[in-house]
């Protein structure tokens, strides 16, 4: 159905919203947040013809049900797993990651790590300076594209505003420590970089390229654990995967949380033969349910 979208913290066009926004809310004092929420949905609610849907992607707050109801808005959401790692779990390691693993990961990993270590000493790296950040960026870009297209696949460089767009943010922003571009090596040859960011206690490992090109190796593997091992030294406290499944993230991931994509609606007749139309289709066709659309952004 055609409407017109209001859009938190995203413009509605899929060229810019391409990066693919996650920890969505209302910048606020914690002790405002419901009366906030409760007001915009209030206002919203009162825009009559001015706004059909309120869309709210990739947040950890739950849109309160009786707000919903009490102004009779509508509401939809689907969720993407988002998995993080509470580094407290490493501090007997020192930041090995060990203790997290299953007894079949942890044999795997430490088969990658002497795969990889027949090449030279492994490394993780962290860059020093925004020219050698920007090189970084680009390197990993190489890499991240080689494998998506690989396996026929869409990535995150497909569209043009994404690769502007964070290098300028490494640009205005990498001085101020907000920003992390890591190199995993083994000997000289790099076998993966991590595009983090990092708040306060947190890093947030949002973009990567791997060289993984032989499907034998597991150089995702090895970088994410060294990169979790350089967060736990740097003093962080949580390594967030953000959404999206894969099985490294589940190897690792001591918390698994719903990262919602939800969309509030006024309540128009259209919209409800709209929502009628697709549970009948579900019903006649479960096996087409589409699980996530933001599994393409983290690998």
């Amino acid at each position: 159905m055609r409407s017109c979208g209001l859009h938190i913290n995203e413009s509605g066009d899929p060229r810019f919203d391409s990066l693919t926004i996650e920890h969505n809310g209302i910048l606020a004092v914690p002790a405002y947040q419901s009366m906030i929420w409760d007001n915009l949905l209030a206002w919203f609610a009162g825009l009559g013809d001015e706004g059909d849907e309120l869309c709210l992607s990739g947040s950890l707050l739950r849109l309160p049900a009786e707000v919903l109801s009490k102004y009779g808005l509508a509401s939809g959401q689907s969720a993407v797993p988002s998995f993080s790692v509470d580094l407290a779990c490493l501090e007997q390691t020192g930041g090995e990651v060990d203790p997290v693993l299953s007894a079949n990961s942890r044999q795997q990993l430490r088969r990658a790590f002497r795969h990889f270590e027949r090449f030279g000493p492994l490394s993780l790296e962290e860059a020093a300076t925004v020219g050698e950040a920007l090189t970084w960026f680009d390197e990993m870009k190489t890499l991240h594209c080689a494998s998506w297209e690989r396996r026929r696949r869409s990535h995150s460089f497909t569209g043009r505003f994404f690769e502007p767009f964070h290098r300028l943010l490494i640009e205005r922003t990498f001085d101020e420590g907000g920003i992390q571009l890591l190199k995993a090596c083994a000997g000289d040859r790099a076998i993966g970089y991590l595009y983090n960011f990092r708040l306060g206690n947190r890093i947030y490992a949002y973009q990567s390229g791997f060289d993984d090109a032989d499907r034998r190796e597991r150089p995702g593997v090895v970088t994410h654990a060294l990169s979790i091992r350089h967060a736990f030294m740097s003093g962080a406290q949580v390594y967030d995967f953000m959404a999206g499944r894969n099985r490294v993230k589940e190897s690792f991931a001591t918390r698994c949380e719903p990262m919602l994509w939800q969309v509030v609606q006024q309540p128009r007749l259209a919209f409800r033969l709209e929502d009628l139309a697709r549970r009948l289709k579900y019903r006649l066709a479960p096996g087409r349910r589409n699980d996530t659309a933001r599994e393409n952004r983290a690998s």
